[in-house]
């Protein structure tokens, strides 16, 4: 009986085995076929590449900011649209407060008056006391007078002389300042902006650089109110465009200025377009001793037709970098 059993073991493994060696046989073609065709790609863009993902950024970014609380009366642009400087971008006008209070500005003017008026009192006082120190000159040196009179009169006279100096000096910086302020408001309302006068009831945003409108804001339709100092209008250069990319210390050393490389956009169908590294920082963004260090690469792109868009994932090939 046992060794009727040992027999039938011994028929299933001889059975067995030929079957278990062709399987490993096809498993290892396989992976082999696999590892050939990744060997075939890592050829493709060069042997040790460094392969790291970053951002398309624009190369420069300028928002469009409104200088008083204001009302919007109409949008003039749309994203996308190339503009030059100084092309108008939005129509709007003042809230009521807002309006009032820079109205009463132009109108009251520098507010020197009472300064000016304060300038007339000394110098009455100083003619006076001028014409007392004479007198005590000449009554001192006649012996009929205390010369220590005199010397407090010709101090007094100097006192009142510095007084209206400063003054004057004060009244000059008043109306100075006041002329840049009109300068300044001129410059927001597009037309020349005088003492006393009224202000112009229509302001218009205007573009800061040349460049395309890159975003605006989700609200930013007529009638909506903006607060002072926002900006709802942002206007940036789309050629060349840069990416920025985090790099391991390890890999650093193999990346220098001027270094071509190959940029995949995934969001284009895996579009590839050549680039150059601009510049690489010298510190790293993290300078924790328990975390990694990276450093920021910074890689210019030509974009002629607009393709790239700020915001775009980009896979970069270091070529050759390790």
């Amino acid at each position: 009986m046992q060794k009727a059993q040992a027999s039938t073991v011994v028929v299933i493994l001889q059975r067995a085995v030929p079957v278990m060696l062709a399987i490993a046989v096809v498993t290892f073609a396989l992976f082999g076929l696999q590892g050939a065709a990744v060997a075939a790609e890592s050829g493709s863009i060069g042997s040790g590449a460094t392969i790291l993902t970053g951002k398309v950024v624009t190369t420069v970014t300028r928002a469009a900011p409104v200088p008083f609380h204001a009302v919007v009366d109409e949008v003039l642009v749309k994203p996308g649209q190339p503009v030059d400087k100084g092309t108008p971008l939005m129509r709007y006008h003042l809230q009521e407060e807002a309006e009032r209070v820079l109205q009463r500005e132009v109108t009251t003017g520098a507010g020197t008056e009472d300064l000016k008026g304060q300038v007339l009192d000394l110098e009455r006082r100083l003619a006076e006391t001028a014409a007392q120190r004479n007198k005590a000159r000449q009554l001192a040196a006649s012996g009929l007078g205390s010369a220590q009179a005199s010397s407090r009169l010709e101090d007094d006279v100097h006192s009142l002389q510095r007084r209206i100096d400063l003054l004057r000096v004060t009244i000059q910086k008043s109306e100075k300042n006041f002329s840049t302020r009109l300068e300044e408001l001129s410059g927001y309302f597009g037309k020349p902006i005088r003492e006393g006068e009224s202000l112009p009831k229509e302001l218009t945003l205007t573009a800061p650089i040349d460049g395309y409108v890159l975003s605006l804001d989700a609200t930013l339709y007529a009638g909506a109110l903006l607060g002072a100092g926002s900006s709802p209008i942002r206007v940036g250069k789309l050629d060349p465009v840069l990416i920025q990319v985090p790099v391991y210390e390890a890999e650093i050393s193999g990346i220098k200025a001027g270094d071509s490389v190959e940029v995949e956009i995934p969001s284009l169908n895996g579009k590839k377009f050549a680039g150059t590294v601009n510049e690489i920082s010298w510190v790293s963004t993290d300078m924790s001793v328990s975390n990694p260090s990276y450093y920021s690469v910074e890689i210019t792109v030509p974009n002629p037709n607009l393709e790239l868009k700020p915001g775009f994932k980009a896979v970069v090939r270091f070529k050759g970098s390790r």
